[in-house]
Protein backbone atom coordinates (compact mmCIF):
# COMPACT_ATOMS: atom_id res chain seq x y z
CA UNK A 1 0.00 0.00 0.00
CA UNK A 2 1.48 3.29 -1.05
CA UNK A 3 2.10 5.70 1.78
CA UNK A 4 0.34 9.01 1.42
CA UNK A 5 2.66 11.90 0.80
CA UNK A 6 2.93 14.45 3.56
CA UNK A 7 1.54 17.88 3.01
CA UNK A 8 4.03 20.69 3.44
CA UNK A 9 3.65 22.47 6.73
CA UNK A 10 1.71 25.68 6.30
CA UNK A 11 3.29 28.82 7.60
CA UNK A 12 1.26 30.40 10.35
CA UNK A 13 1.34 34.02 11.30
CA UNK A 14 1.70 32.94 14.93
CA UNK A 15 5.12 31.47 14.09
CA UNK A 16 6.49 34.86 13.16
CA UNK A 17 8.88 36.22 15.77
CA UNK A 18 7.14 39.30 17.16
CA UNK A 19 8.93 42.58 16.67
CA UNK A 20 8.71 43.35 20.38
CA UNK A 21 10.61 40.17 21.27
CA UNK A 22 13.33 41.07 18.76
CA UNK A 23 13.60 44.57 20.20
CA UNK A 24 13.62 43.12 23.70
CA UNK A 25 16.55 40.83 22.85
CA UNK A 26 18.45 43.76 21.33
CA UNK A 27 17.79 45.88 24.43
CA UNK A 28 18.98 43.08 26.74
CA UNK A 29 22.19 42.69 24.73
CA UNK A 30 22.75 46.46 24.79
CA UNK A 31 22.20 46.56 28.56
CA UNK A 32 24.67 43.71 29.17
CA UNK A 33 27.32 45.30 26.94
CA UNK A 34 26.74 48.71 28.53
CA UNK A 35 27.04 47.38 32.07
CA UNK A 36 30.29 45.55 31.31
CA UNK A 37 31.80 48.58 29.57
CA UNK A 38 30.60 50.95 32.30
CA UNK A 39 32.02 48.88 35.14
CA UNK A 40 35.32 48.47 33.27
CA UNK A 41 35.71 52.24 32.76
CA UNK A 42 34.87 52.98 36.41
CA UNK A 43 37.32 50.36 37.74
CA UNK A 44 40.12 51.58 35.46
CA UNK A 45 39.52 55.20 36.50
CA UNK A 46 39.58 54.29 40.20
CA UNK A 47 42.83 52.35 39.82
CA UNK A 48 44.39 55.15 37.78
CA UNK A 49 43.32 57.83 40.26
CA UNK A 50 44.92 55.89 43.14
CA UNK A 51 48.10 55.43 41.12
CA UNK A 52 48.33 59.10 40.10
CA UNK A 53 46.81 60.48 43.30
CA UNK A 54 44.25 62.69 41.57
CA UNK A 55 40.59 62.88 42.59
CA UNK A 56 39.73 64.60 39.30
CA UNK A 57 40.51 61.43 37.35
CA UNK A 58 38.23 59.47 39.65
CA UNK A 59 35.30 61.91 39.28
CA UNK A 60 35.64 62.22 35.52
CA UNK A 61 36.12 58.46 35.18
CA UNK A 62 32.95 57.69 37.13
CA UNK A 63 30.98 60.17 35.03
CA UNK A 64 32.28 58.75 31.75
CA UNK A 65 31.66 55.23 33.05
CA UNK A 66 28.03 56.10 33.62
CA UNK A 67 27.89 57.72 30.18
CA UNK A 68 29.32 54.58 28.56
CA UNK A 69 26.41 52.73 30.14
CA UNK A 70 23.88 55.26 28.87
CA UNK A 71 25.11 55.94 25.32
CA UNK A 72 24.28 52.51 23.75
CA UNK A 73 20.75 52.66 25.11
CA UNK A 74 20.49 56.24 23.89
CA UNK A 75 21.55 55.22 20.38
CA UNK A 76 19.04 52.36 20.40
CA UNK A 77 16.29 54.71 21.57
CA UNK A 78 17.16 57.31 18.91
CA UNK A 79 16.97 54.66 16.19
CA UNK A 80 13.55 53.60 17.46
CA UNK A 81 12.35 57.23 17.53
CA UNK A 82 13.58 57.73 13.95
CA UNK A 83 11.77 54.56 12.86
CA UNK A 84 8.51 55.71 14.42
CA UNK A 85 8.86 59.16 12.91
CA UNK A 86 9.37 57.56 9.50
CA UNK A 87 6.24 55.43 9.98
CA UNK A 88 4.11 58.45 10.94
CA UNK A 89 5.60 60.60 8.17
CA UNK A 90 4.74 58.04 5.49
CA UNK A 91 1.28 57.20 6.82
CA UNK A 92 -0.51 59.95 4.77
CA UNK A 93 1.31 58.74 1.64
CA UNK A 94 0.13 55.21 2.40
CA UNK A 95 -3.46 56.41 2.73
CA UNK A 96 -3.17 58.34 -0.54
CA UNK A 97 -1.93 55.15 -2.23
CA UNK A 98 -4.93 53.25 -0.83
CA UNK A 99 -7.27 55.99 -2.05
CA UNK A 100 -5.73 55.96 -5.52
CA UNK A 101 -6.01 52.17 -5.82
CA UNK A 102 -9.60 52.11 -4.57
CA UNK A 103 -10.62 54.86 -6.99
CA UNK A 104 -9.07 52.85 -9.83
CA UNK A 105 -11.33 49.88 -9.02
CA UNK A 106 -9.43 47.75 -6.48
CA UNK A 107 -10.91 46.67 -3.18
CA UNK A 108 -9.29 47.71 0.11
CA UNK A 109 -7.40 44.43 0.64
CA UNK A 110 -5.93 44.56 -2.87
CA UNK A 111 -5.07 48.23 -2.34
CA UNK A 112 -3.14 47.35 0.84
CA UNK A 113 -1.22 44.64 -1.02
CA UNK A 114 -0.33 47.10 -3.79
CA UNK A 115 0.76 49.76 -1.28
CA UNK A 116 3.15 47.24 0.32
CA UNK A 117 5.22 47.31 -2.88
CA UNK A 118 5.86 51.05 -2.61
CA UNK A 119 8.90 52.66 -1.00
CA UNK A 120 7.46 54.12 2.21
CA UNK A 121 10.52 54.09 4.45
CA UNK A 122 10.13 52.22 7.75
CA UNK A 123 6.45 51.62 6.95
CA UNK A 124 7.22 49.30 4.01
CA UNK A 125 8.43 46.26 6.06
CA UNK A 126 5.35 46.49 8.27
CA UNK A 127 3.06 46.69 5.24
CA UNK A 128 4.74 43.63 3.73
CA UNK A 129 4.19 41.80 7.02
CA UNK A 130 0.52 42.88 6.93
CA UNK A 131 0.26 41.65 3.34
CA UNK A 132 1.79 38.30 4.32
CA UNK A 133 -0.63 37.90 7.23
CA UNK A 134 -3.60 38.59 4.97
CA UNK A 135 -2.35 36.18 2.29
CA UNK A 136 -1.91 33.42 4.91
CA UNK A 137 -5.56 33.71 5.86
CA UNK A 138 -5.20 35.61 9.10
CA UNK A 139 -8.46 37.38 10.07
CA UNK A 140 -8.33 40.99 8.99
CA UNK A 141 -8.91 42.26 12.55
CA UNK A 142 -5.99 40.22 13.86
CA UNK A 143 -3.77 41.28 10.94
CA UNK A 144 -4.51 44.95 11.60
CA UNK A 145 -3.86 44.45 15.31
CA UNK A 146 -0.47 42.88 14.57
CA UNK A 147 0.30 45.77 12.23
CA UNK A 148 -0.55 48.34 14.93
CA UNK A 149 1.60 46.51 17.52
CA UNK A 150 4.61 46.23 15.20
CA UNK A 151 4.54 49.87 14.11
CA UNK A 152 4.03 51.00 17.70
CA UNK A 153 2.88 54.55 17.00
CA UNK A 154 -0.29 56.34 18.05
CA UNK A 155 -1.02 57.42 14.48
CA UNK A 156 -0.79 53.88 13.08
CA UNK A 157 -3.07 52.52 15.81
CA UNK A 158 -5.66 55.17 15.01
CA UNK A 159 -5.39 54.51 11.28
CA UNK A 160 -5.89 50.76 11.72
CA UNK A 161 -8.97 51.33 13.87
CA UNK A 162 -10.43 53.70 11.27
CA UNK A 163 -9.65 51.27 8.41
CA UNK A 164 -11.38 48.44 10.27
CA UNK A 165 -14.42 50.67 10.83
CA UNK A 166 -14.43 51.66 7.14
CA UNK A 167 -14.41 47.99 6.11
CA UNK A 168 -17.16 47.00 8.55
CA UNK A 169 -19.43 49.96 7.85
CA UNK A 170 -19.08 49.71 4.08
CA UNK A 171 -20.49 52.43 1.87
CA UNK A 172 -18.23 54.64 -0.21
CA UNK A 173 -14.75 53.35 0.72
CA UNK A 174 -12.94 56.07 -1.23
CA UNK A 175 -14.79 58.78 0.68
CA UNK A 176 -13.94 57.09 4.00
CA UNK A 177 -10.29 56.82 3.01
CA UNK A 178 -10.23 60.49 2.02
CA UNK A 179 -11.63 61.46 5.42
CA UNK A 180 -9.05 59.28 7.21
CA UNK A 181 -6.23 60.78 5.15
CA UNK A 182 -7.32 64.33 6.00
CA UNK A 183 -7.62 63.41 9.67
CA UNK A 184 -4.09 61.96 9.78
CA UNK A 185 -2.66 64.96 7.93
CA UNK A 186 -4.32 67.32 10.41
CA UNK A 187 -2.90 65.31 13.32
CA UNK A 188 0.61 65.56 11.90
CA UNK A 189 0.25 69.28 11.28
CA UNK A 190 -0.84 69.77 14.89
CA UNK A 191 2.15 67.74 16.11
CA UNK A 192 4.52 69.79 13.95
CA UNK A 193 3.04 73.01 15.31
CA UNK A 194 3.47 71.73 18.86
CA UNK A 195 7.12 70.85 18.32
CA UNK A 196 7.89 74.16 16.63
CA UNK A 197 6.18 76.06 19.46
CA UNK A 198 8.10 74.18 22.17
CA UNK A 199 11.48 74.22 20.39
CA UNK A 200 12.54 77.61 21.87
CA UNK A 201 12.12 76.18 25.38
CA UNK A 202 14.71 73.50 24.56
CA UNK A 203 17.12 76.24 23.48
CA UNK A 204 16.36 78.10 26.71
CA UNK A 205 17.48 75.08 28.75
CA UNK A 206 20.77 74.91 26.86
CA UNK A 207 21.33 78.67 27.16
CA UNK A 208 20.70 78.65 30.91
CA UNK A 209 23.06 75.69 31.33
CA UNK A 210 25.76 77.47 29.30
CA UNK A 211 25.33 80.60 31.46
CA UNK A 212 25.75 78.49 34.60
CA UNK A 213 28.92 76.92 33.19
CA UNK A 214 30.28 80.36 32.25
CA UNK A 215 29.69 81.69 35.78
CA UNK A 216 31.26 78.57 37.31
CA UNK A 217 34.31 78.84 35.06
CA UNK A 218 34.74 82.53 35.96
CA UNK A 219 34.56 81.68 39.65
CA UNK A 220 37.11 78.89 39.40
CA UNK A 221 39.55 80.80 37.16
CA UNK A 222 39.28 84.24 38.76
CA UNK A 223 37.69 84.34 42.20
CA UNK A 224 38.97 81.04 43.56
CA UNK A 225 42.51 81.70 42.32
CA UNK A 226 42.51 85.01 44.18
CA UNK A 227 41.43 83.19 47.34
CA UNK A 228 44.37 80.81 46.93
CA UNK A 229 46.71 83.78 46.53
CA UNK A 230 45.34 85.32 49.75
CA UNK A 231 45.82 82.00 51.55
CA UNK A 232 49.41 81.80 50.33
CA UNK A 233 49.95 85.38 51.51
CA UNK A 234 48.50 84.63 54.95
CA UNK A 235 50.75 81.61 55.33
CA UNK A 236 53.78 83.60 54.23
CA UNK A 237 52.95 86.39 56.72
CA UNK A 238 52.40 83.96 59.55
CA UNK A 239 48.67 84.63 59.82
CA UNK A 240 47.60 81.03 59.72
CA UNK A 241 44.96 79.38 61.84
CA UNK A 242 43.99 81.30 64.94
CA UNK A 243 45.61 84.56 63.80
CA UNK A 244 43.69 87.82 63.53
CA UNK A 245 43.54 89.64 60.23
CA UNK A 246 41.33 91.09 57.56
CA UNK A 247 41.34 87.90 55.44
CA UNK A 248 41.90 85.38 58.25
CA UNK A 249 38.49 83.77 57.55
CA UNK A 250 39.76 82.68 54.13
CA UNK A 251 42.63 80.69 55.60
CA UNK A 252 40.47 77.64 56.36
CA UNK A 253 38.49 77.73 53.11
CA UNK A 254 38.99 74.63 50.96
CA UNK A 255 38.91 75.86 47.35
CA UNK A 256 39.00 72.33 45.91
CA UNK A 257 35.74 71.47 47.69
CA UNK A 258 34.11 74.60 46.29
CA UNK A 259 35.16 73.61 42.76
CA UNK A 260 33.90 70.06 43.35
CA UNK A 261 30.55 71.45 44.55
CA UNK A 262 30.17 73.56 41.41
CA UNK A 263 31.04 70.57 39.23
CA UNK A 264 28.49 68.37 41.02
CA UNK A 265 25.87 71.09 40.62
CA UNK A 266 26.64 71.24 36.88
CA UNK A 267 26.17 67.47 36.56
CA UNK A 268 22.86 67.60 38.46
CA UNK A 269 21.62 70.44 36.26
CA UNK A 270 22.73 68.54 33.15
CA UNK A 271 20.72 65.46 34.18
CA UNK A 272 17.50 67.25 35.08
CA UNK A 273 17.81 69.83 32.29
CA UNK A 274 18.45 67.14 29.69
CA UNK A 275 15.47 65.07 30.83
CA UNK A 276 13.25 68.17 30.73
CA UNK A 277 14.52 69.06 27.24
CA UNK A 278 13.68 65.57 26.02
CA UNK A 279 10.16 65.73 27.43
CA UNK A 280 9.56 69.19 25.93
CA UNK A 281 11.10 68.50 22.53
CA UNK A 282 10.12 64.87 21.87
CA UNK A 283 7.41 64.19 24.44
CA UNK A 284 9.47 61.46 26.13
CA UNK A 285 11.73 61.47 29.17
CA UNK A 286 13.84 58.70 27.61
CA UNK A 287 14.52 60.94 24.61
CA UNK A 288 16.23 63.35 27.01
CA UNK A 289 19.20 61.00 27.46
CA UNK A 290 20.90 62.48 24.39
CA UNK A 291 20.59 65.96 25.92
CA UNK A 292 21.97 64.63 29.23
CA UNK A 293 25.02 63.19 27.47
CA UNK A 294 25.68 66.44 25.57
CA UNK A 295 25.36 68.59 28.70
CA UNK A 296 27.62 66.33 30.77
CA UNK A 297 30.30 66.49 28.06
CA UNK A 298 29.97 70.29 28.07
CA UNK A 299 30.41 70.36 31.86
CA UNK A 300 33.45 68.07 31.84
CA UNK A 301 35.12 70.14 29.11
CA UNK A 302 34.34 73.43 30.86
CA UNK A 303 35.75 72.39 34.23
CA UNK A 304 38.85 70.59 32.92
CA UNK A 305 39.94 72.80 30.01
CA UNK A 306 39.51 76.11 31.86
Amino acid sequence: MQRASRKPKEISSNEIIPKKSILKNEIVKSIMFSLIASVSVIVISLELSEFVGSTTIKDVGIIFGVMVGIIPLTIHQLREVQRRDSVDRNMPVFLLALLSSVQSGSNLIKAIEQAAERNLGALTPELKNLKANISWGTPIEEAFENFAKRTGTRVSRRVTVLLEMAMKIGGDVSENLEMIQRHVSEMQNIEKSRKSALQPYTYTIYISFAVFLAVAVLLTTSFFTEIEKVQDGLLAAGNGKGKEGLFSSLADMDVSKLEASLFNMAIIEAVFGGVAAGKIGSGSYVAGTKHVVVMIIMAVIAFNVS
